[in-house]
Protein backbone atom coordinates (compact mmCIF):
# COMPACT_ATOMS: atom_id res chain seq x y z
CA UNK A 1 0.00 0.00 0.00
CA UNK A 2 2.81 2.73 1.00
CA UNK A 3 4.51 1.90 -2.10
CA UNK A 4 1.28 2.35 -4.46
CA UNK A 5 0.50 5.52 -2.30
CA UNK A 6 4.00 7.04 -2.46
CA UNK A 7 3.72 6.08 -6.84
CA UNK A 8 0.32 8.15 -6.57
CA UNK A 9 1.58 11.27 -4.22
CA UNK A 10 4.26 11.83 -6.86
CA UNK A 11 2.37 11.64 -9.61
CA UNK A 12 -0.05 14.01 -8.53
CA UNK A 13 2.69 16.25 -6.72
CA UNK A 14 4.10 16.72 -10.35
CA UNK A 15 0.72 17.34 -11.76
CA UNK A 16 -0.39 20.35 -9.40
CA UNK A 17 2.78 21.84 -8.88
CA UNK A 18 3.07 22.63 -11.97
CA UNK A 19 -0.34 24.53 -11.61
CA UNK A 20 0.30 26.15 -8.59
CA UNK A 21 3.95 27.28 -10.03
CA UNK A 22 1.47 30.34 -11.26
CA UNK A 23 -0.05 31.85 -8.32
CA UNK A 24 3.22 31.11 -6.10
CA UNK A 25 4.23 34.22 -4.51
CA UNK A 26 7.59 34.91 -6.42
CA UNK A 27 6.02 34.35 -9.77
CA UNK A 28 2.59 35.82 -9.65
CA UNK A 29 4.14 39.18 -7.60
CA UNK A 30 6.63 39.51 -10.06
CA UNK A 31 3.90 39.19 -12.80
CA UNK A 32 1.23 41.56 -11.36
CA UNK A 33 4.27 43.86 -10.87
CA UNK A 34 5.03 44.56 -14.37
CA UNK A 35 1.91 43.88 -16.09
CA UNK A 36 0.13 46.35 -14.04
CA UNK A 37 2.41 48.70 -13.94
CA UNK A 38 0.79 51.27 -16.12
CA UNK A 39 -2.12 50.97 -14.88
CA UNK A 40 -2.21 51.76 -11.11
CA UNK A 41 -0.38 54.04 -9.25
CA UNK A 42 3.27 52.58 -7.51
CA UNK A 43 1.85 52.63 -4.26
CA UNK A 44 -1.33 51.12 -5.31
CA UNK A 45 0.39 48.45 -7.51
CA UNK A 46 2.61 47.53 -4.06
CA UNK A 47 -0.61 47.01 -2.20
CA UNK A 48 -1.99 44.41 -4.43
CA UNK A 49 1.61 42.95 -4.41
CA UNK A 50 1.62 42.81 -0.66
CA UNK A 51 -1.84 40.93 -1.25
CA UNK A 52 -0.65 38.52 -3.60
CA UNK A 53 2.06 37.57 -1.08
CA UNK A 54 -0.06 37.37 1.61
CA UNK A 55 -2.50 34.84 -0.10
CA UNK A 56 -1.46 31.66 0.90
CA UNK A 57 -1.17 32.37 4.65
CA UNK A 58 -4.36 34.96 4.40
CA UNK A 59 -5.85 31.48 2.88
CA UNK A 60 -4.46 29.90 6.16
CA UNK A 61 -7.15 31.30 7.97
CA UNK A 62 -9.48 29.21 6.97
CA UNK A 63 -7.58 25.73 7.36
CA UNK A 64 -10.16 25.48 10.78
CA UNK A 65 -13.01 25.17 8.24
CA UNK A 66 -11.24 22.12 6.32
CA UNK A 67 -10.34 20.40 9.72
CA UNK A 68 -13.85 20.87 11.11
CA UNK A 69 -15.60 19.48 7.91
CA UNK A 70 -13.41 16.71 7.68
CA UNK A 71 -13.62 15.53 10.93
CA UNK A 72 -14.68 12.07 10.95
CA UNK A 73 -15.03 11.55 7.05
CA UNK A 74 -12.69 10.76 4.36
CA UNK A 75 -10.31 12.64 3.04
CA UNK A 76 -9.11 11.51 -0.37
CA UNK A 77 -12.76 12.65 -1.63
CA UNK A 78 -12.25 15.98 -0.14
CA UNK A 79 -8.77 16.59 -1.10
CA UNK A 80 -9.71 15.45 -4.97
CA UNK A 81 -12.36 18.28 -4.82
CA UNK A 82 -9.98 20.84 -3.53
CA UNK A 83 -7.52 19.92 -5.94
CA UNK A 84 -10.13 20.58 -9.35
CA UNK A 85 -11.28 23.90 -7.18
CA UNK A 86 -7.95 25.22 -7.40
CA UNK A 87 -7.06 23.79 -10.83
CA UNK A 88 -10.57 25.53 -12.13
CA UNK A 89 -9.98 29.12 -10.35
CA UNK A 90 -5.98 29.20 -12.45
CA UNK A 91 -7.60 28.48 -15.11
CA UNK A 92 -10.34 31.58 -14.63
CA UNK A 93 -7.02 33.67 -14.36
CA UNK A 94 -6.65 33.62 -18.55
CA UNK A 95 -9.86 36.02 -18.66
CA UNK A 96 -8.51 38.88 -16.61
CA UNK A 97 -7.81 42.23 -18.47
CA UNK A 98 -4.68 44.26 -18.13
CA UNK A 99 -6.43 46.93 -16.16
CA UNK A 100 -7.04 47.74 -12.37
CA UNK A 101 -10.39 45.24 -12.53
CA UNK A 102 -8.22 42.64 -14.23
CA UNK A 103 -5.52 43.01 -11.15
CA UNK A 104 -8.30 43.27 -8.65
CA UNK A 105 -9.81 39.59 -10.06
CA UNK A 106 -6.63 38.49 -10.38
CA UNK A 107 -5.79 38.52 -6.96
CA UNK A 108 -8.90 37.36 -6.14
CA UNK A 109 -8.68 34.44 -7.66
CA UNK A 110 -5.06 33.28 -7.03
CA UNK A 111 -6.37 33.89 -3.13
CA UNK A 112 -9.20 31.83 -3.61
CA UNK A 113 -7.26 29.10 -5.34
CA UNK A 114 -5.04 29.34 -2.26
CA UNK A 115 -7.43 29.12 0.43
CA UNK A 116 -8.56 25.56 -1.37
CA UNK A 117 -4.92 24.37 -1.12
CA UNK A 118 -5.01 25.36 2.62
CA UNK A 119 -7.43 22.78 2.79
CA UNK A 120 -5.05 20.47 1.46
CA UNK A 121 -2.03 21.01 3.40
CA UNK A 122 -4.29 20.80 6.52
CA UNK A 123 -5.13 17.08 5.40
CA UNK A 124 -2.49 15.36 3.65
CA UNK A 125 -0.74 15.05 6.65
CA UNK A 126 -3.57 12.69 8.44
CA UNK A 127 -2.95 10.46 4.98
CA UNK A 128 0.24 10.60 5.16
CA UNK A 129 0.39 9.83 9.20
CA UNK A 130 -1.50 6.61 8.11
CA UNK A 131 0.52 5.57 5.19
CA UNK A 132 4.12 5.74 6.13
CA UNK A 133 5.85 4.91 9.70
CA UNK A 134 7.43 7.29 11.55
CA UNK A 135 10.89 6.39 10.32
CA UNK A 136 10.33 6.95 7.20
CA UNK A 137 7.68 9.55 6.74
CA UNK A 138 10.25 12.79 6.92
CA UNK A 139 12.38 11.27 4.04
CA UNK A 140 8.97 10.54 1.68
CA UNK A 141 7.43 13.48 2.27
CA UNK A 142 10.98 14.83 1.60
CA UNK A 143 11.52 13.44 -1.54
CA UNK A 144 7.82 14.51 -2.66
CA UNK A 145 8.74 18.07 -1.82
CA UNK A 146 11.89 17.91 -3.92
CA UNK A 147 9.60 17.08 -7.15
CA UNK A 148 7.17 19.87 -6.32
CA UNK A 149 10.05 22.85 -5.72
CA UNK A 150 11.95 21.32 -8.98
CA UNK A 151 8.53 21.45 -10.98
CA UNK A 152 7.99 25.13 -9.45
CA UNK A 153 11.44 25.91 -10.18
CA UNK A 154 11.54 24.93 -13.65
CA UNK A 155 7.84 26.25 -14.48
CA UNK A 156 9.22 29.81 -12.99
CA UNK A 157 11.91 30.26 -15.29
CA UNK A 158 9.74 28.88 -18.30
CA UNK A 159 7.47 31.30 -17.36
CA UNK A 160 9.73 33.93 -17.12
CA UNK A 161 11.56 33.47 -20.31
CA UNK A 162 8.34 33.53 -21.88
CA UNK A 163 7.00 36.22 -20.13
CA UNK A 164 10.27 38.53 -20.88
CA UNK A 165 9.52 38.05 -24.98
CA UNK A 166 5.76 37.91 -24.80
CA UNK A 167 4.24 39.83 -22.05
CA UNK A 168 0.71 39.57 -22.95
CA UNK A 169 1.27 35.34 -22.64
CA UNK A 170 -0.46 35.03 -19.41
CA UNK A 171 -4.00 33.53 -20.74
CA UNK A 172 -2.22 30.70 -22.31
CA UNK A 173 -0.01 29.89 -19.80
CA UNK A 174 -2.23 29.47 -17.04
CA UNK A 175 -4.64 27.53 -19.98
CA UNK A 176 -1.48 25.30 -20.08
CA UNK A 177 -0.41 24.89 -16.39
CA UNK A 178 -4.54 24.26 -15.36
CA UNK A 179 -4.56 21.36 -18.36
CA UNK A 180 -1.84 19.68 -16.51
CA UNK A 181 -3.03 19.96 -12.97
CA UNK A 182 -5.76 18.17 -14.21
CA UNK A 183 -3.71 15.43 -14.07
CA UNK A 184 -3.31 15.54 -9.94
CA UNK A 185 -6.93 15.05 -9.96
CA UNK A 186 -7.41 12.38 -12.24
CA UNK A 187 -4.13 10.14 -9.47
CA UNK A 188 -5.35 11.07 -6.20
CA UNK A 189 -8.81 9.41 -7.24
CA UNK A 190 -7.15 6.28 -7.23
CA UNK A 191 -5.55 7.05 -3.56
CA UNK A 192 -6.34 5.28 -0.94
CA UNK A 193 -5.66 5.35 3.38
CA UNK A 194 -4.40 2.25 5.13
CA UNK A 195 -6.48 1.57 8.63
CA UNK A 196 -8.59 4.37 7.12
CA UNK A 197 -11.84 3.12 9.49
CA UNK A 198 -9.91 3.14 12.85
CA UNK A 199 -8.39 6.33 12.25
CA UNK A 200 -11.81 8.09 11.75
CA UNK A 201 -13.52 6.21 14.62
CA UNK A 202 -10.72 7.65 16.55
CA UNK A 203 -11.30 11.04 15.33
CA UNK A 204 -15.28 10.54 16.17
CA UNK A 205 -14.84 8.93 19.56
CA UNK A 206 -12.20 11.40 20.55
CA UNK A 207 -13.72 14.81 19.94
CA UNK A 208 -17.36 15.47 18.76
CA UNK A 209 -17.80 16.95 15.13
CA UNK A 210 -18.20 20.65 15.27
CA UNK A 211 -19.90 23.07 12.55
CA UNK A 212 -17.03 25.16 10.65
CA UNK A 213 -17.80 28.54 12.15
CA UNK A 214 -16.83 26.47 15.70
CA UNK A 215 -13.52 26.05 14.28
CA UNK A 216 -11.54 28.60 16.21
CA UNK A 217 -13.12 27.18 19.29
CA UNK A 218 -10.59 23.92 18.42
CA UNK A 219 -7.51 26.08 17.89
CA UNK A 220 -8.03 27.57 21.45
CA UNK A 221 -8.55 24.54 22.64
CA UNK A 222 -5.19 22.68 21.52
CA UNK A 223 -3.21 25.81 22.92
CA UNK A 224 -4.84 25.78 26.18
CA UNK A 225 -4.71 22.03 26.46
CA UNK A 226 -0.70 21.53 25.63
CA UNK A 227 0.87 24.29 26.86
CA UNK A 228 4.38 23.47 25.34
CA UNK A 229 2.61 23.52 21.58
CA UNK A 230 1.56 26.76 22.50
CA UNK A 231 4.90 28.41 23.35
CA UNK A 232 6.10 26.59 19.51
CA UNK A 233 3.44 28.44 18.20
CA UNK A 234 4.27 31.65 20.01
CA UNK A 235 7.86 31.20 18.41
CA UNK A 236 6.90 30.06 15.00
CA UNK A 237 4.58 33.29 14.87
CA UNK A 238 7.84 35.56 15.57
CA UNK A 239 9.75 33.64 13.25
CA UNK A 240 7.50 33.99 11.00
CA UNK A 241 6.33 37.07 10.99
CA UNK A 242 9.94 37.96 10.62
CA UNK A 243 10.64 36.11 7.62
CA UNK A 244 7.35 37.14 5.78
CA UNK A 245 8.27 40.53 5.58
CA UNK A 246 10.74 39.86 3.20
CA UNK A 247 8.99 38.46 0.23
CA UNK A 248 6.91 41.31 -1.42
CA UNK A 249 9.60 43.94 -0.76
CA UNK A 250 12.15 41.67 -2.33
CA UNK A 251 9.44 41.67 -5.16
CA UNK A 252 9.31 45.40 -4.78
CA UNK A 253 12.86 46.24 -5.02
CA UNK A 254 14.15 44.23 -7.65
CA UNK A 255 11.98 46.52 -9.85
CA UNK A 256 12.22 49.79 -8.42
CA UNK A 257 16.10 49.66 -7.51
CA UNK A 258 17.64 46.72 -10.28
CA UNK A 259 14.79 47.41 -12.21
CA UNK A 260 15.23 43.39 -13.43
CA UNK A 261 12.44 41.98 -16.00
CA UNK A 262 10.68 38.74 -15.05
CA UNK A 263 13.05 36.00 -15.74
CA UNK A 264 15.85 37.68 -13.73
CA UNK A 265 13.03 38.68 -10.92
CA UNK A 266 11.45 35.40 -11.14
CA UNK A 267 14.58 33.25 -10.50
CA UNK A 268 15.83 35.60 -7.35
CA UNK A 269 12.37 35.41 -5.53
CA UNK A 270 11.35 32.11 -6.95
CA UNK A 271 13.19 29.70 -9.05
CA UNK A 272 16.59 29.57 -7.48
CA UNK A 273 15.42 28.82 -4.08
CA UNK A 274 12.84 26.19 -5.37
CA UNK A 275 16.18 24.29 -7.29
CA UNK A 276 18.02 24.78 -3.93
CA UNK A 277 15.46 23.24 -1.96
CA UNK A 278 16.14 19.76 -3.22
CA UNK A 279 19.67 19.56 -2.01
CA UNK A 280 19.05 20.75 1.57
CA UNK A 281 15.75 18.99 1.94
CA UNK A 282 17.67 15.21 2.42
CA UNK A 283 20.43 16.74 4.75
CA UNK A 284 17.43 18.51 6.62
CA UNK A 285 15.08 15.05 6.29
CA UNK A 286 17.60 13.00 7.73
CA UNK A 287 18.35 15.37 11.34
CA UNK A 288 14.49 15.44 11.37
CA UNK A 289 14.05 11.87 11.51
CA UNK A 290 16.28 11.70 14.32
CA UNK A 291 15.09 15.20 15.90
CA UNK A 292 12.35 16.39 18.16
CA UNK A 293 11.13 19.60 15.94
CA UNK A 294 12.13 22.00 18.44
CA UNK A 295 15.35 20.89 18.04
CA UNK A 296 15.15 21.14 14.87
CA UNK A 297 13.89 25.02 14.29
CA UNK A 298 16.49 25.72 16.82
CA UNK A 299 19.30 25.49 14.71
CA UNK A 300 17.51 25.66 11.39
CA UNK A 301 15.88 29.10 11.90
CA UNK A 302 19.43 30.47 12.17
CA UNK A 303 19.81 29.93 7.92
CA UNK A 304 16.51 32.15 7.85
CA UNK A 305 18.78 35.36 9.85
CA UNK A 306 21.67 35.00 7.70
CA UNK A 307 19.15 35.28 4.36
CA UNK A 308 17.75 38.56 5.57
CA UNK A 309 20.79 39.64 6.64
CA UNK A 310 22.32 38.79 2.94
CA UNK A 311 19.11 40.93 1.44
CA UNK A 312 20.07 43.99 3.89
CA UNK A 313 23.21 43.78 2.69
CA UNK A 314 22.46 43.62 -1.12
CA UNK A 315 20.26 46.37 -1.16
CA UNK A 316 22.31 49.01 0.65
CA UNK A 317 25.31 48.00 -1.51
CA UNK A 318 23.74 48.01 -4.18
CA UNK A 319 24.89 44.38 -5.70
CA UNK A 320 22.44 42.50 -7.18
CA UNK A 321 25.09 39.63 -6.97
CA UNK A 322 23.86 39.95 -3.08
CA UNK A 323 20.24 38.93 -3.75
CA UNK A 324 21.24 35.86 -5.77
CA UNK A 325 22.99 34.81 -2.56
CA UNK A 326 19.72 35.89 -0.25
CA UNK A 327 17.95 33.11 -2.92
CA UNK A 328 20.37 30.68 -2.48
CA UNK A 329 20.04 30.99 1.55
CA UNK A 330 16.34 31.03 1.27
CA UNK A 331 16.41 27.77 -0.50
CA UNK A 332 18.64 26.29 2.02
CA UNK A 333 15.98 27.61 5.24
CA UNK A 334 12.86 26.85 3.64
CA UNK A 335 14.01 23.02 2.57
CA UNK A 336 14.03 22.41 6.51
CA UNK A 337 10.93 24.49 7.15
CA UNK A 338 9.02 22.70 4.41
CA UNK A 339 9.81 19.65 6.41
CA UNK A 340 8.85 20.29 10.02
CA UNK A 341 5.74 22.70 8.49
CA UNK A 342 3.78 19.52 6.89
CA UNK A 343 5.69 17.27 10.00
CA UNK A 344 6.67 19.33 13.36
CA UNK A 345 2.91 19.08 14.74
CA UNK A 346 2.97 15.00 14.44
CA UNK A 347 5.60 15.53 17.44
CA UNK A 348 3.53 16.80 19.77
CA UNK A 349 -0.29 15.95 18.23
CA UNK A 350 -2.18 12.60 19.65
CA UNK A 351 -2.85 10.19 16.54
CA UNK A 352 -6.61 11.36 16.57
CA UNK A 353 -5.99 15.48 16.71
CA UNK A 354 -3.53 15.73 14.06
CA UNK A 355 -5.91 17.26 11.65
CA UNK A 356 -6.57 19.91 14.72
CA UNK A 357 -2.78 20.38 16.15
CA UNK A 358 -2.37 21.37 11.57
CA UNK A 359 -5.19 23.80 11.96
CA UNK A 360 -3.91 24.96 14.76
CA UNK A 361 -0.27 25.74 13.19
CA UNK A 362 -2.38 26.84 9.71
CA UNK A 363 -4.28 29.24 11.06
CA UNK A 364 -1.76 31.00 13.01
CA UNK A 365 0.34 31.11 10.26
CA UNK A 366 -2.61 32.73 7.95
CA UNK A 367 -3.25 35.46 10.86
CA UNK A 368 1.01 36.43 10.81
CA UNK A 369 0.48 35.80 6.57
CA UNK A 370 -2.09 38.47 7.10
CA UNK A 371 -0.17 41.14 8.64
CA UNK A 372 3.66 40.62 7.40
CA UNK A 373 2.96 41.37 3.73
CA UNK A 374 1.24 44.48 4.85
CA UNK A 375 3.57 45.64 7.53
CA UNK A 376 6.27 45.15 5.64
CA UNK A 377 5.08 47.26 2.20
CA UNK A 378 3.65 49.66 4.26
CA UNK A 379 6.88 50.59 5.92
CA UNK A 380 8.14 50.60 2.39
CA UNK A 381 6.04 52.81 1.20
CA UNK A 382 6.15 55.04 4.32
CA UNK A 383 10.03 55.18 3.86
CA UNK A 384 9.39 55.98 -0.42
CA UNK A 385 6.79 58.69 0.63
CA UNK A 386 8.39 60.37 3.62
CA UNK A 387 11.65 61.24 1.37
CA UNK A 388 13.65 59.99 4.33
CA UNK A 389 17.56 60.20 3.31
CA UNK A 390 19.51 59.47 6.33
CA UNK A 391 21.86 56.78 4.37
CA UNK A 392 22.50 59.40 1.88
CA UNK A 393 21.16 56.43 -0.64
CA UNK A 394 18.27 56.11 -3.34
CA UNK A 395 15.10 55.79 -1.29
CA UNK A 396 13.65 51.83 -2.45
CA UNK A 397 17.28 50.74 -1.29
CA UNK A 398 16.96 52.11 2.25
CA UNK A 399 13.43 51.42 2.30
CA UNK A 400 13.84 47.70 1.45
CA UNK A 401 16.92 47.94 3.89
CA UNK A 402 14.65 48.78 6.63
CA UNK A 403 12.41 45.63 5.87
CA UNK A 404 15.16 43.38 5.72
CA UNK A 405 16.99 44.32 8.93
CA UNK A 406 13.78 44.14 11.08
CA UNK A 407 12.99 40.75 9.59
CA UNK A 408 16.71 39.91 10.28
CA UNK A 409 15.89 40.93 14.41
CA UNK A 410 13.12 39.51 14.19
CA UNK A 411 13.93 35.95 13.14
CA UNK A 412 16.43 35.60 15.43
CA UNK A 413 14.33 36.48 18.18
CA UNK A 414 12.00 33.64 16.89
CA UNK A 415 15.83 31.39 17.23
CA UNK A 416 16.17 32.06 20.33
CA UNK A 417 13.20 31.28 21.92
CA UNK A 418 13.22 28.06 19.96
CA UNK A 419 16.64 27.52 21.80
CA UNK A 420 14.53 28.36 25.39
CA UNK A 421 11.73 26.44 24.75
CA UNK A 422 14.41 23.40 23.71
CA UNK A 423 16.18 23.76 27.25
CA UNK A 424 12.72 24.01 28.99
CA UNK A 425 11.36 21.04 27.24
CA UNK A 426 14.62 18.74 27.76
CA UNK A 427 14.03 19.79 31.68
CA UNK A 428 10.55 18.90 32.06
CA UNK A 429 11.48 15.09 30.14
CA UNK A 430 9.50 15.77 26.95
CA UNK A 431 12.81 15.61 25.14
CA UNK A 432 15.73 13.67 26.05
CA UNK A 433 18.51 15.80 27.01
CA UNK A 434 20.89 14.05 25.11
CA UNK A 435 18.66 13.64 22.05
CA UNK A 436 20.67 14.12 18.64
Amino acid sequence: MSRRSYALELATTFCFATALAVVEGGVLGNIAKRRFEDEVSPLTLNFFVAVIAAAPDLANIFSFIWSSVSHGRAKVPIVNLLQLAVVLLIALMAFTPESLTGLVALTVLAMLARTCWSGIITLRPTIWRSNYPREMRATVVGNLYTVQVLVVALVGIVVGMIMNVRPDALPMIVIAVAGVGLGAFVATRKQRVRREGSMLKGERDAVAVMKPWQGPAVVLQVLRRDKMWAKFMLWMFVLGLGNMLMGPVLTIVLKDQFNLGYLESILITSSITALVMPISIPLWAKYLDRSHVVKFRARQTWVFVVSASTACIGVLTHRVEWMYVTAVLQGIAYGGGSLAWNLGHVDFAPPSQTSQYMASHVTLNGIRGLLAPFIAVGLYNVVVASGWDALGMDLPSQAAAVVFALSAIMSAVGAAGFGMLLREMQAGGRIAPRAR
